[in-house]
C-alpha cells in the first residue's frame, strides 16, 4: 500500500457515522432502536496514489463498528479506534492508524526519490457533541480532535487533526453526514515526505526543497448511508481536500502532482 492510505479521510468520516447509534437509528420508534449497532462494510474507493499525487487508483474501502461491553471498537481512518470513556456529550479513547510512506508510486519522476517506509500512528482522541435536534428532530452537531505519534520511528513529532460534523436522519434507515477537517504534521514528517534534498534533486531533476510542518490540508466530506431493508445498507462518500503551506509548495506536489485532492468511495454494509 502507498501513502494514499494516509489520506483516506472518507474512512474517518465513515467511522464518525458509525461511532454511536446513528441519527437514522434514533429516528426508529419501533423495536430494536436500542440494540447495539454492529456494522461491517466493504467496498472500493478511488483516490490519489499518494498525498499530493495527480495519479489515482482504486483500493479496498472498509468500515467496521463493534460494541464490546462498554467499549466501542470502530474504524479510524486506515486503522482502528476504541471509545473508552463516555460522559454526557463527551467521548474519548485511543486509536492506531496506518500511515503509508512513499513507495511503488506511479509517477516516474517521484519514483526516483528515496522511498519512505510505512508507519503506524498511535494516539488519543476526544469527540464532543455540541447540539442535537437543531434543524430536524433527528440531527446533531459534533466536534473532535486527535493527537498521535509515529510508533515505528519513521518521523518524529506529532500528527493531529480537528473536525466538525453534522449528522441527520434522512429516513428510518438512512442518514447524511457532512464534515470539515483540518490535519497537520510535524517538521520531521514534512521533511521526510515532502522535502527534496540535493541527492534527490540530482536523481529526479526536481528543485531542492526544504519542507516544514504545520497544517497539511483542509477538507470537506459528504457521506450518505442508504438503508436497504433492516440489515443491509450502502454507504457512499465524496470528499475534497486542499494541501496547505509547504505541503502544497513542495515540487513533489507543485511540479509533479496536484494540491487539490479528491476521493470517492462506495461500500455495502451489514448490521448484525
Amino acid at each position: 500500500m502507498t501513502a494514499c492510505l494516509r489520506t483516506v479521510l472518507f474512512a474517518s468520516a465513515a467511522a464518525l457515522a458509525l461511532t454511536a447509534p446513528s441519527a437514522a437509528q434514533s429516528a426508529q420508534a419501533g423495536p430494536g432502536a436500542g440494540e447495539p449497532m454492529n456494522i461491517f462494510a466493504l467496498g472500493a474507493a478511488y483516490l490519489p496514489d499518494y498525498t499530493g499525487s495527480d495519479d489515482y487508483r482504486v483500493i479496498p474501502f472498509g468500515a467496521v463498528r463493534y460494541e464490546w461491553g462498554e467499549v466501542v471498537i470502530r474504524t479510524e481512518g486506515p486503522g482502528l479506534a476504541a471509545d473508552l470513556y463516555r460522559s454526557g456529550p463527551l467521548t474519548a479513547g485511543v486509536y492506531g492508524r496506518w500511515s503509508g510512506g512513499r513507495n511503488d508510486v506511479d509517477d516516474a519522476v517521484v519514483a526516483l526519490l528515496p522511498e519512505v517506509d510505512n508507519s503506524i500512528i498511535l494516539g488519543g482522541f476526544a469527540n464532543l457533541q455540541l447540539a442535537q435536534n437543531v434543524f430536524t428532530g433527528f440531527d446533531r452537531i459534533s466536534i473532535g480532535a486527535n493527537l498521535g505519534v509515529d510508533a515505528l520511528g519513521e518521523f518524529d513529532g506529532a500528527a493531529w487533526s480537528t473536525s466538525a460534523s453534522y449528522m441527520t436522519a434522512l429516513s428510518q434507515t438512512s442518514f447524511l453526514v457532512l464534515s470539515a477537517s483540518v490535519s497537520g504534521y510535524s517538521d520531521d514528517y514534512a521533511d521526510t515526505l515532502f522535502s527534496v534534498d540535493a541527492a534527490g534533486a540530482a536523481a529526479s531533476g526536481l528543485p531542492v526543497f526544504n519542507a516544514e510542518g504545520g497544517v497539511q490540508d483542509i477538507g470537506v466530506n459528504a457521506l450518505i448511508n442508504w438503508g436497504l431493508g433492516e440489515d443491509w445498507s450502502v454507504t457512499t462518500i465524496l470528499g475534497v481536500s486542499q494541501l496547505q503551506g509547504d505541503f502544497a509548495d513542495s515540487p513533489i506536489v507543485a511540479v509533479r502532482g496536484e494540491e487539490t485532492q479528491a476521493f470517492t468511495g462506495v461500500a455495502l454494509g451489514r448490521r448484525f
